[in-house]
């Protein structure tokens, strides 16, 4: 089980494992923070939110539909904002095996990219 207890003052959590995460994750929000829970699965909405509104954070659950429409959209509000995901390694995909054992490790800090 991951320990957050060192993490303060963070602007976002984007939960996209869910289970105990995200709740675990609300204190190291900062006064007007928010977690945004992508997955929606583990978690009780209501005592999540009450948590939320202890800390003076927000909790929200944001869903799409991953048509390609859907995604071209997402891209294009993500490209405007500047958003971008730290990229730790990129591999072939012939070493898929390889970037699940780093990525097991728990040690690596962004995504892993496999490229066909």
């Amino acid at each position: 089980m991951e320990d957050f207890s060192a993490l303060r003052g963070i602007d976002a959590v984007l939960d996209t494992i869910s289970n105990d995460y995200g709740p675990r994750s609300l204190p190291t929000l900062k006064p007007g923070g928010i977690l945004v829970d992508v997955v929606g699965v583990g978690v009780d909405r209501t005592e999540v939110t009450a948590r939320a509104a202890e800390l003076g954070v927000r909790f929200v659950e944001f869903f799409l539909e991953p048509t390609p429409a859907v995604l071209a959209s997402f891209a294009e509000l993500l490209d405007a904002h500047g958003i971008r995901p730290t990229i730790s390694r990129t591999l072939p995909l012939t070493e898929a095996a390889k970037a699940h054992e780093l990525s097991e490790t728990g040690r690596v800090q962004g995504k892993i990219v496999l490229v066909p």
